[in-house]
């Protein structure tokens, strides 16, 4: 079942990938060990997992996200196998130098196999507005679900299968605030949701560190459910490395308002993948001719970045952008041109310069868009 998904997956992935500003396709591989949920008795399930997931992203970070995972328990009595798939389509905005608003669309299916049958399908959507700067992101996202799931039940050992289907849906809100500087940022999140199961409150902190290009999240939160309080967290990280990448988990899953999932009690896993096809992302891109920018390696939370204009006759020249809250920040002479290098965060950007006090931006400038001020500004990509 699980070889037909992925073979499924690959025709409407590759095509795609050939016209995306950012592309991937990365296999994984991997295991995992989970406890029962909580309110279940029985042993703890073990799992060898592989799957693969794409990204087709443009400039402004909007595209398509598609993966597929599946995993052969190790012990049949113990848990089932499962097969799980997902398509996110992603749509970001900028409306002003510091605010993004933006939404998602994700389509999920998961299936488990005997000794537990369970079914469950869903389509949720979100929209949110985030404001963010070089220290601090703050956002605010609604999301509206619906879904179904089924669970084959026995009324008799040997006697037949009664399927039981329950309509799913959920509506809330959440927000979260994360400051910090260098590679280490820590915040806090709220969220509400109706549910058909009832209402989910929860209230919680994390704490980011940076690992060059990767990161590392420990995470806690007290949710009040249906039926009672839960705290759960964990540990999750997530490292590339060459054309390689290391994703792992531990802790306590959380509840899920739409499918009416429980806490789990504990578990982890890890997965390596390996880059098949798509762009190649080294620290360091190489600049292109007549190029303003060019990115020189990973920073917490970005990417530090090289600026580069060419003003032989300019006295002082200065970057200004919406990662610098449109300060100037001086530029160095160095022969004919004016270099600077600073950290900016992940996501797009506009930004120019000024010449001995007068804006400045070259005709040659990649993708010049007016800005607020009536002024023609550079756009800047960093990717996450």
């Amino acid at each position: 079942m699980m070889r037909r998904a992925l073979l499924l997956i690959l025709p409407a992935v590759l095509p795609g990938m050939a016209a995306a500003q950012s592309s991937q396709l990365v296999a994984e591989v991997g295991a995992s060990r989970f406890l029962p949920p909580v309110g279940l008795e029985g042993d703890a399930a073990s799992y060898f997992m592989a799957g693969l997931r794409a990204e087709m992203l443009d400039t402004s970070g909007s595209g398509l996200l598609v993966s597929v995972l599946g995993g052969q328990a190790t012990d049949g009595e113990a848990g089932g196998d499962f097969i799980s798939g997902e398509v996110v389509a992603l749509l970001r905005g900028r409306v002003a130098p510091a605010w993004e608003v933006g939404g998602e669309t994700r389509a999920s299916a998961f299936s488990v196999s005997d000794p537990f049958p369970y079914r469950a399908a869903a389509l949720e959507g979100e929209a949110y507005l985030r404001y963010r700067t070089s220290v601090v992101s703050a956002s605010l996202a609604g999301t509206v679900g619906w879904g179904t799931s089924t669970v084959d039940l026995h009324r008799y050992t040997d006697g037949p299968v009664f399927a039981v289907t329950d309509e799913l849906w959920r509506y809330g809100a959440t927000t979260d605030v994360l400051a910090g500087s260098g590679a280490v940022a820590a915040g806090i999140s709220a969220g509400y949701h109706e549910s058909a199961g009832g209402h989910y409150r929860s209230v919680g902190g994390r704490v980011v560190l940076g690992l060059g290009d990767g990161a590392l999240e420990f995470r806690v939160d007290a949710w009040d459910t249906p039926v009672g309080m839960e705290t759960t967290g964990g540990m999750a990280l997530a490292v590339p490395f060459g054309g390689w990448s290391l994703r792992g988990f531990a802790g306590r899953s959380e509840p899920d308002p739409l499918t009416l999932a429980e806490p789990g009690r504990g578990g982890g896993g890890a997965l390596l993948g390996l880059r098949l096809a798509g762009s190649d992302r080294p620290g360091g891109d190489a600049p292109r001719a007549g190029s303003l920018h060019q990115v020189v390696g990973p920073a917490a939370e970005g990417s530090r970045v090289r600026f580069t204009l060419r003003a032989p006759a300019a006295t002082e020249v200065a970057l200004l952008g919406d990662f610098t809250l449109w300060e100037p920040v001086a530029m160095a002479r160095d022969g004919e041109d004016w270099v600077v290098e600073i950290t900016v965060p992940s996501g797009t950007h506009h930004f120019g310069f000024t010449t001995d006090g007068e804006w400045h931006l070259p005709d040659d400038a990649p993708d010049a868009v007016p800005d607020e001020w009536g002024r023609r500004s550079a756009t800047l990509v960093v990717e996450g």
